[in-house]
């Protein structure tokens, strides 16, 4: 049926709301102040089961078809969804009669729709808000995911999401509570996070089916979760969704369900009143066995459901009306609600509610479906999401220190966009269709260079020295992760811009790739910088799609960069390979030392890590670390995937959710790796080749704390007909009694324990996949003297220790078969005619002495792998003096360091005049003897281009701070700001604290 019928509907009916009917609300006149939210719940009745009848439509940005396609219903061979006419009809409907209500999730959809519509239309919405029949729950610009989404991510796409209900609806539209209902599996740190949003509640649909089992005998499926450390105000209410989010079997009244409509024409042969009413009374009763109070909430609506919206208000209507015929007799009650009204019910049984403390990961379905492959699927798609975060967190910083006065810019809004809608649970996760992540992968790619150039800009206005100086123009090198630069390759002179989006001064590598033979790097004194050049990794040259002439990497550190600001460094092609100072120091250092073929042992040393290697299998084989030697091999293994036709749970494939191995041992890909090694002033790296589609270099630099590798995997061959999961496998001496600990969202750590779940006993169905958790930072392990050993990663991924003292993480996956979850296609990921290269990071980090911690290395090195320099270069005719005379060298955005346990973790224009500011605690209670203690922020004469007028504290999602609904047994502890006379921020381990800054600029 034509949409436009559906507008066309709903004008006549505003114009008509005058006229009688009762049920419609009127929206003439001037909007007043209203009695919203919770008041606005209808009346449940006393000693009867109060069934809440929820009606709603799970709209995916993004899955089967890409996210425009979801919206205005094309490529429907795939699948018959179209967004766009799921809000027509259903306006339509709820202003036919007040009682309605609908559930309104994805703020990227409704935003688009929303654009679309007539003054009058948005009046009708605007009012249906007010009065509770169109409730907002959650309302980030997606649903993400909660295994592989980054916590600065999620907090960005619920911000922006949030931020467009309240400034179009008020504080009448402010989300009481959030649902989860289709990620697979649930995190601590994403509950967390929604406590500190001001949320009173949070609904799950997918739980593990043993622990769902258990919880409703029990009558447990619903509790407090104690989401980070008691007292810190990040205790949620969160309640299981019976039926995941499906209505009840055989009461789906989509137009593209089969189920029997409720016919109660007594004289039609259809006639089935009594059988469908009895029929849901049953299900009922059984629901309400599994719950504590006498209110369930029965969802009614599927994925893309109401898009004929008619047909299912129309028989709840009627399946409502019967049931409440009966009443007296069932003892059962319903009334359409949201679960705002839900929780609302339940906050009022005045009842002790059992406590979680872990989280619900690994997600089950059926004893050989564990959700834990997703974990590392699409391992390229997740580093670019996890790199164009950190750029758009630059280019946020960039915007608000230059650009303040104008509020957010379209280049910002693009990429924050484009961010958001990767972080949905089908997205980042790597479980759409191949064509739909190319369209995510478009989506980050525009935005990124809409960034791009955007940065460009502000260089090209600051760095002149007069405004008569000829702007100079900075361009970006998108292929970096493949080595390729057409500037740093062919240009005999540039300069390159390295932005430090850290709140502290740092020092950091730099490496750019080139194929001159001797190069000269200067810095803004024009002293020379000492460099190293060193050969790419052997299998960089290979990376298909590389169109790169360049040969070796030119190393430098660039020392003490200012925070919140960047430096310039001149850098030219020199016909001298080797020069020195007066010391006799090398310089400008090309020379490396090759060595290959080794019949001994080989090491490569800083001052601080010794790493030693097998002389006949090439492998890594110790670590010494202070001097204390830990054996510590490395090797990279993969797991034949399982095919099957998931006609039964045993015939489950591995595919893109399920990692299901064939067995429970991983094949090693080479007993024997080639070795050669190179070392030089700044970094010592030993490259090795395990098969043609696997290489590794492993790289220590001076003074780091951390051992590197970087590896390349693929193209997986799969012409045995197999496909393979490969993993990269840690092993070491240490005895960690089957305890490991990861990062939850990369924040907060979570204790594992292999073959175990903290609140019911586990039945082991898959010992491999059963025991992997996500990553998204880092993961260790440690012994009872006190030794640790950990990894900080890239991007997500799947990590575990299968064995005591092994560290065993999952980079790439290719399939064969589908797992029969929905997508439709195997995880069999292709580029330029062969299967996909992947390149990535692994950072080894470790404390062998007692009393020692491992925290401050993997806190702040996680720190700066999210938040990696901004590197913009520009060409140059001109020598160093006469650059250095018409441009600047360095700015600084602060005049100070923020501490050391201090995160700066979001600094962007908000409005016209204001910035919205966030400082982080990084550290957990009791993770480090002093870092891990409060600490105070001044930001008195902090930032170097504004002052600070006022500032108001929000809550973590930038929206006013309300108190949230209490529970018995739930501490809620407030937040206030001291005089901001003072402008001194306290921050707890682990907190953060929201700003807006009224700011002016300094003369």
């Amino acid at each position: 049926m034509n949409p436009g019928y559906f507008v066309l509907q709903a004008v006549l009916l505003i114009s008509q709301l005058a006229t009688g009917d009762r049920k419609v609300p009127t929206v003439q006149g001037k909007r007043t102040k209203a009695i919203c939210g919770y008041d606005k719940c209808p009346v449940e009745k006393p000693g009867v089961i109060n069934v809440h009848i929820v009606p709603h439509s799970h709209d995916d940005v993004g899955w089967l078809k890409t996210v425009d396609q979801y919206y205005y219903g094309s490529n429907n061979s795939i699948q018959a969804a179209a967004v766009q006419y799921i809000y027509d009809t259903v306006i339509v409907e709820l202003l036919k009669d007040s009682r309605r209500r609908f559930v309104a999730v994805e703020v990227a959809f409704f935003w688009r729709w929303w654009k679309e519509q007539t003054k009058a239309i948005k009046t009708a919405v605007k009012r249906l808000v007010d009065n509770g029949q169109l409730e907002f729950v959650g309302a980030g610009w997606c649903m993400n995911d909660e295994a592989t989404a980054y916590y600065t991510d999620i907090i960005d796409q619920m911000t922006i999401g949030l931020k467009f209900i309240n400034d179009t609806f008020g504080e009448c539209a402010r989300p009481k509570t959030v649902w989860q209902i289709d990620p697979f599996g649930h995190s601590k740190e994403q509950a967390a996070l929604f406590a500190l949003m001001d949320f009173d509640g949070l609904f799950l649909g997918r739980i593990d089916y043993q622990d769902k089992t258990n919880r409703k005998y029990s009558k447990t499926m619903e509790m407090i979760w104690e989401a980070g450390h008691p007292g810190d105000r990040t205790s949620l209410f969160t309640g299981i969704l019976y039926n995941n989010y499906s209505p009840p079997p055989g009461f789906c009244f989509d137009s593209y369900c089969s189920d029997q409509p409720i016919v109660d024409d007594s004289h039609s042969p259809e006639y089935n009143v009594k059988t469908r009413v009895a029929d849901f009374i049953k299900y009922v009763n059984e629901a309400a066995s599994a719950y504590a109070t006498n209110n369930i909430l029965i969802t009614m609506g599927n994925d893309f459901n109401y898009q004929f919206a008619i047909s299912w208000y129309k028989n709840l209507d009627k399946l409502i009306r019967y049931v409440n015929k009966g009443t007296s007799r069932s003892g059962i009650y319903a009334f359409y609600s949201t679960p705002g009204c839900y929780l609302n019910s339940l906050s009022k049984a005045n009842k002790e509610w059992p406590i979680k403390e872990d989280d619900f990961f690994p997600y089950a379905s059926d004893p050989h479906a564990y959700w834990t492959g997703y974990f590392t699927s699409r391992p390229s798609f997740k580093g670019n999401i996890r790199s164009t975060s950190g750029l758009l967190q630059a280019c946020k910083q960039m915007s608000a220190i230059f650009s303040h006065k104008s509020g957010p810019s379209n280049p910002l809004v693009l990429l924050e966009r484009a961010e958001a809608v990767a972080q949905h649970h089908d997205a980042v996760t790597g479980t759409a269709k191949q064509h739909v992540t190319d369209d995510y992968v478009r989506r980050l790619h525009e935005g990124a260079s809409s960034c791009y150039h955007s940065i460009a800009k502000i260089y090209s206005r600051i760095l002149p020295q007069e405004d008569s100086t000829q702007p100079v123009h900075f361009r970006h090198c998108h292929y970096l992760n493949v080595s390729q630069c057409q500037i740093t390759e062919h240009e005999g002179r540039f300069v390159v811009n390295i932005y430090n989006q850290l709140s502290m001064e740092e020092s950091l590598y730099i490496r750019l790739p080139i194929r001159g033979k001797s190069y000269v790097v200067l810095n803004q004194e024009g002293e020379e910088v000492l460099s190293q050049i060193v050969p790419l990794g052997p299998g960089v040259r290979f990376i298909p799609g590389r169109n790169s002439t360049a040969t070796s990497d030119l190393v430098f550190l660039a020392e003490r960069l200012p925070a919140l600001g960047f430096r310039s460094y001149y850098i030219m092609e020199s016909k001298t390979v080797l020069r020195k100072n007066k010391a006799g120091a090398q310089k400008s250092s090309s020379k490396f030392t090759r060595v290959g073929k080794y019949s001994e042992d080989v090491s490569i040393n800083n001052e601080r890590i010794s790493a030693k290697f097998d002389g006949e299998t090439g492998k890594l084989h110790e670590i010494v670390i202070d001097g204390v030697a830990v054996t510590l091999s490395h090797s990279f293994l993969y797991y034949k995937g399982m095919s099957g036709n998931n006609s039964r749970f045993k015939f489950r494939a591995s595919g893109a959710y399920i990692f299901r191995p064939n067995g429970t041992d991983a094949d090693q890909i080479s007993e024997v790796v080639k070795l050669n090694v190179y070392t030089g002033p700044l970094v010592s790296e030993v490259h090795q080749v395990f098969s043609p589609w696997l290489t590794q270099v492993v790289r220590l630099y001076k003074g780091a704390p951390y051992l590197e590798f970087d590896w390349i995997c693929g193209p997986i061959p799969i012409r045995d007909g197999v496909g393979k999961e490969v993993v990269s496998r840690f092993t070491t001496d240490l005895h960690s009694k089957s305890i490991f600990f990861t990062d939850s969202n990369g924040r907060q750590i979570v204790k594992r324990k292999r073959d175990f779940r903290p609140t019911w006993k586990l039945n082991v169905t898959e010992p491999t996949s059963g025991n992997y958790y996500p990553l998204n930072s880092f993961m260790y392990i440690g012994d009872s003297f006190g030794r640790r050993i950990g990894v900080v990663v890239d991007r997500a991924e799947g990590g575990t220790s299968l064995r005591d003292g092994e560290l065993e993480l999952m980079i790439h996956r290719r399939l064969l078969f589908d797992d029969a979850f929905g997508v439709g296609e195997a995880l069999n990921e292709t580029e330029f005619g062969e299967g996909l290269v992947v390149r990535g990071t692994k950072y080894l980090i470790g404390n062998f002495s007692s009393g020692g911690t491992i925290s401050q290395h993997y806190r702040q090195l996680a720190l700066k792998v999210s938040k990696k320099p901004v590197l913009s270069f520009a060409k140059t005719s001109l020598s160093f003096s006469q650059w250095k005379t018409k441009y600047k060298f360095e700015f600084a955005g602060l005049k100070r360091s923020l501490p050391a346990n201090v995160n700066l973790l979001t600094f962007e224009p908000w409005e016209t005049g204001k910035i919205l500011l966030r400082l982080e605690h990084i550290y957990q209670k009791g993770e480090h003897p002093s870092l891990s203690k409060v600490v105070t922020v001044s930001l008195e004469d902090l930032f170097t281009t504004f002052s600070i007028v006022s500032m108001r504290e929000l809550n973590l999602a930038g929206g006013e701070i309300h108190d949230r609904m209490a529970w018995n047994g739930m501490k809620l502890e407030k937040t206030h700001l001291r005089k901001h006379d003072y402008l001194e921020v306290n921050l707890k381990p682990m907190e953060i604290r929201t700003f807006l800054l009224t700011v002016e600029e300094k003369i």
